[in-house]
């Protein structure tokens, strides 16, 4: 049992998302932010952190887009039908996974199909999905291909505006190859995903963008060696008015490891590295450039022991960046096994965010000077918790119920047409994070809660983070072949930006509510349906875009 505080999504059992910031806003551990609808921009804070703080993997290897001004993933254009499941790291996590993990991490692993299937689906403001998954097995090994295309004529966030559409395009591979001593694996990602944008509150009808990913990755796990190599690309053009932005960034990664286990100790030693560049150049009235490249060299050493009533994880880790100075991150993790339903965790871990290649080498025509001098961002996560799983012949309860702490220093920040790095203080950030199932006869009941209190150095709430989240989902299975489900989210009063003045405001509390089914029609087919929004709420989040009213959607799968 690891210590660490993690979730797993599983993307085919949710029929409402079409992009991983969508499915990731249904944990209350986490708040994703679309700035409008499907396609826009979304921002992700995991545990009040900062939406530039929670760091993006596939398969375990990081898909940073170095291009971003700030290090922000835009979670709102990555389709999630490739995804078998999503791994939720929460708490500052660079120990185990590098640059970046400083408010959690979000894993999306992909594998070979295990059947063969075609889906289509179609709904409100024309939105039209398709999507092929086909699998090949010989004396070689195992070979999937799935392939999606998703788009909507959208709306706008602009009353009576020019709706904005978008259309998804993914291609991912993944094959499977059993060697005498391992395993070898090999995933390929394609993604397009073009989209039209709005600002806050101005409807642009011109406005466009077009963002490529491409994603290689070969892996090897065997008796006690494992390697994994891979390259990733974005290419990222926005047109306006004829003007085009353009950004692109390529990352090449390796990272090998030897695991030793020794009576009830594991160990894990290794080392990782990576080179990564970034273009981009933005034209118009506001001009922007960078042009840089970087290398990290990373040596970790983890370590698991199991005793009778005793769990013990821990780590250390070292990174070593040609543009910055040395950065060394621990963890140490305890979980004391009460009883076989109950066991207690405690324990701390630390994470960093290195300064973008924007921040320290970037120009624009206002002024703007990169600052070759900022240090990384550092952080510290304190756990404290409860975990239970208990089940009898009729029920089965899981919980983890867990209070945490980070603390962050030295944020960089924006003033005098430079970053610089805040040393006046600490930002902290404090709360409670629980979730559960319960799963009983023929319903599953998953319930979600985090409570969390964000405050800069200067003991300001940060904007974007409601104090409370929360999530209410129930399955029930009318009949062996019907499921009928339903989903509650909640989001609290919170602070957040005017869309005009830049003034930080107060905002209410938002919610929706969602519903649907899923209908076993033969052993081969299935037909499910959501209305999502179903009280057709009216709200803007953030302040100044507007979110869909009441949309209904339909899907047909076949297993073939």
């Amino acid at each position: 049992m690891e210590t660490v505080s993690v979730d797993t999504i599983y993307p085919e059992s949710d029929s409402t998302n079409v992009t991983v910031g969508d499915l990731l806003d249904s944990n209350s551990s986490i708040t994703a932010v679309r700035s409008g609808g499907v396609g826009q921009q979304t921002s992700v804070f995991t545990r009040g952190t900062n939406s530039n703080h929670t760091l993006f993997m596939i398969n375990g290897s990081s898909i940073t887009d170095h291009s971003t001004t700030n290090g922000l993933f835009d979670a709102g254009i990555d389709p999630v039908p490739y995804s078998t499941s999503i791994d939720v790291y929460k708490g500052s996590q660079s120990t185990l996974f590098g640059p970046g993990a400083i408010g959690g991490a979000v894993n999306i692993n992909t594998a070979t199909a295990v059947t063969d299937k075609a889906e289509i689906g179609y709904g409100s403001n024309n939105w039209q999905s398709i999507s092929v998954d086909k699998s090949l097995s010989n004396d070689g090994g195992l070979y999937s291909l799935r392939v999606n295309q998703d788009q909507s004529d959208g709306y706008s966030v602009v009353a009576g505006g020019d709706p904005d559409g978008y259309e998804f395009q993914s291609i991912n591979f993944d094959s499977e190859h059993y060697l005498k001593n391992g395993i070898l694996q090999s995933t390929i990602v394609y993604r397009d995903a073009h989209t039209e944008l709005d600002g806050a509150g101005i409807d642009d009808t011109d406005y466009t963008s077009d963002s490529k990913f491409y994603f290689y990755q070969l892996r090897y796990q065997g008796d006690g060696f494992n390697f994994v190599i891979d390259r990733n690309q974005h290419d990222r053009e926005y047109n306006n008015t004829g003007e085009l932005d353009t950004y692109d960034s390529q990352t090449n990664h390796v990272r090998f490891s030897i695991n030793q286990s020794v009576n009830s100790l594991d160990i894990t030693a290794g080392a990782d590295m990576s080179q990564y560049s970034a273009q981009f150049e933005n034209r118009g009235s506001y001009n922007s450039s960078v042009d840089k490249s970087a290398e990290n060299l990373a040596g970790f050493v983890n370590w698991d022991w199991i005793g009778d009533s005793f769990i013990i994880n821990g780590g250390v880790r070292r990174d070593w960046n040609s543009l910055h100075t040395p950065v060394s991150t621990y963890r140490l993790g305890t979980g004391y096994i009460i009883s076989d339903d109950v066991t207690l965790i405690a324990g701390t871990n630390t994470g960093f965010k290195a300064p973008t290649l924007y921040e320290m080498y970037g120009a624009d025509n206002f002024g703007y000077t990169g600052n070759p001098n900022l240090r990384e961002e550092t952080a510290q996560t304190y756990e404290i918790g409860v975990v239970t799983d208990s089940r009898d012949k009729w029920s089965h309860f899981s919980s983890r119920s867990v209070f945490f702490i980070t603390e962050i220093n030295d944020q960089i920040t924006y003033d005098n047409s430079t970053y610089t790095n805040d040393s006046s203080g600490t930002s902290m950030i404090q709360g409670w994070d629980f979730n559960s199932t319960y799963h009983v006869d023929q319903t599953k009941i998953k319930t979600g809660v985090m409570y969390v209190i964000a405050q800069d150095s200067s003991n300001n709430q940060m904007t974007r983070r409601p104090n409370l989240t929360a999530n209410i989902g129930v399955d029930h299975y009318v009949t062996s072949d019907t499921k009928l489900w339903y989903n509650w989210q909640y989001h609290g009063d919170h602070r957040d930006i005017h869309p005009s003045t830049y003034q930080v405001v107060d905002r209410e509390y938002q919610h929706h509510t969602d519903i649907g089914f899923d209908h076993l029609i033969n052993e081969n087919a299935v037909v499910s349906g959501v209305i999502s929004n179903v009280t057709d709420l009216t709200y803007e989040r953030p302040y100044g875009y507007s979110q869909p009213g009441r949309e209904i959607s339909i899907r047909f799968k076949y297993f073939f």
